[in-house]
């Protein structure tokens, strides 16, 4: 079908290619009509004197989830928009989308309590089907956003940067300083329940926003454990625990796993949810610690949602931290963090191999969330990851 909005989808076929750096474009004003957005269902689009270029209002009826601008690209600048909540769910916007399964998320936790909620706003990445939310407990601010009104949010992405400002204040309500997503590129869309208006992006508009990310805390920090080896993910079955009997021997069944930003073992960028109708499954990761004598280490553990770690063939720790389940979330709040538990680790001289079994499986919520961990000893003196 032939775009009536010729002008603006040349410059937004541009987006893609925009860096921080480039010239900054002119604002594109986004029209708000069933022919620029893929709906799927749960979309109406209305015509008012007021806005000019229309309102969207996107509801939760869709097993899609969200309304996509069609056969548009943008990776650097400025989205703004305004967002008018209907009642307290979490409406929000993804951007650098390539598919439903790939993108960054900015949403609001509605509620009266915005301005002092710590959750009010919080940033995602989607990866392989995951919504990552329960990973970045980092990621999330307190924000003047009104419950039931009309709000304009202003998002500047730079790089692997991003500052959300909300209703015109002149300081960041939140600042990412290093997005998680795969896709450097994407479209836009958006969640509700919601009404969205006066859509513009603006390519290359950055505000000096440095596009590199803020240093990586684990890459000259020798604590963090981050050279490890998977497994495919296999079914536990009806088992309770792994057994290290289930342990593969063939070393063809092991493949290397590089560590994300901060030293996390992200199994959601690598792996898919599993179907409801699936049995529990596991990965099982393995690394060696070189030690120059007998020591005991303090490990403090960060992970998604049940743990089992070994020591030389030994179990030394296992835990969950299990978001839905009443008392069983670690704090903080069930999500990923070195606060969520901690063991002490006996070390021989020599060579030390560390097992882990982790399943990611969430009751009720079969695999659509985060899937990893974080390892790091209080020292590394007299200590070596091989």
């Amino acid at each position: 079908m032939q775009n009536r909005f010729t002008p603006s989808a040349f410059a937004l076929g541009l987006l893609g290619a925009t860096s921080a750096l480039a010239a900054p474009m002119m604002p594109i004003h986004i029209p708000l009509v069933a022919s620029g957005w893929e709906a799927n269902g749960n979309a109406t689009f209305i015509a008012r004197e007021a806005f000019p270029n229309g309102i969207l209002q996107v509801t939760s009826e869709s097993e899609a989830g969200f309304v996509a601008l069609k056969d548009k690209q943008f990776g650097n600048g400025t989205i703004e928009f305004d967002m008018k909540p209907v009642g307290e769910d979490m409406p929000g916007i993804r951007f650098r989308q390539k598919d439903g399964d790939t993108a960054d998320m900015l949403y609001v936790r509605v509620s009266p309590d915005c301005p002092a909620s710590q959750d009010c706003l919080q940033y995602v990445p989607i990866l392989k089907g995951r919504v990552l939310w329960d990973v970045y407990p980092e990621y999330q601010a307190a924000a003047p956003f009104r419950e039931n009104e009309w709000n304009h949010i202003r998002l500047v992405i730079s790089g692997k940067r991003m500052n959300v400002f909300v209703n015109g204040h002149t300081e960041p309500s939140l600042r990412v300083v290093h997005l998680e997503g795969d896709a450097s590129t994407g479209t836009i869309a958006f969640e509700g329940p919601a009404f969205y208006a006066n859509v513009t992006l603006s390519p290359g508009v950055t505000d000096g926003l440095d596009p590199k990310p803020a240093p990586d805390p684990a890459a000259h920090d020798r604590r963090y454990l981050i050279h490890w080896q998977e497994t495919a993910p296999v079914s536990l079955g009806a088992v309770e625990q792994p057994s290290l009997s289930n342990l593969p021997l063939s070393a063809s069944s092991w493949s290397p796993i590089t560590a994300d930003y901060g030293g996390l073992i992200n199994l959601s960028r690598f792996h898919p949810p599993t179907a409801k109708n699936q049995p529990r499954q596991i990965i099982w990761l393995r690394t060696t610690v070189q030690s120059d004598r007998e020591q005991v280490r303090h490990v403090s553990l960060g992970w998604l949602r049940e743990i089992w770690v070994f020591a030389d063939g030994k179990p030394v720790f296992s835990g969950k931290n299990l978001y839905n389940v009443k008392g069983g979330r670690k704090a903080p709040d069930g999500r990923l963090s070195l606060e969520n538990d901690s063991f002490d680790l006996s070390l021989h001289k020599g060579a030390n191999q560390i097992v882990v079994a982790i399943d990611g499986n969430t009751p009720d919520m079969r695999g659509r969330y985060g899937w990893g961990f974080i390892m790091r000893t209080d020292q590394a003196e007299g200590m070596m990851e091989k």
